[in-house]
């Protein structure tokens, strides 16, 4: 695991309650874009830190956690 991807988890709770429906991209242990696409947060994120590797998520919303049986 990176260390966004363990800051995105870490922080898990917190995404879905303020970005759910979103797509974001994190930076070094940062939030550093929020959008409505992937292509928006990845120009975003590439023009704030161009050599970095982005790690961009969908954020679920809560009721894409609901299991029916």
């Amino acid at each position: 695991m990176t260390k966004d991807e363990k800051w995105i988890h870490d922080h898990f709770s917190d995404l879905v309650e303020k970005y759910a429906g979103k797509y974001i991209a994190v930076v070094e242990d940062k939030l550093v874009a929020v959008g409505d696409s992937a292509k928006e947060v990845k120009e975003i994120g590439k023009r704030k830190y161009p050599k970095a590797i982005l790690s961009i998520l969908n954020v679920p919303r809560e009721e894409d956690f609901i299991c029916l049986l």
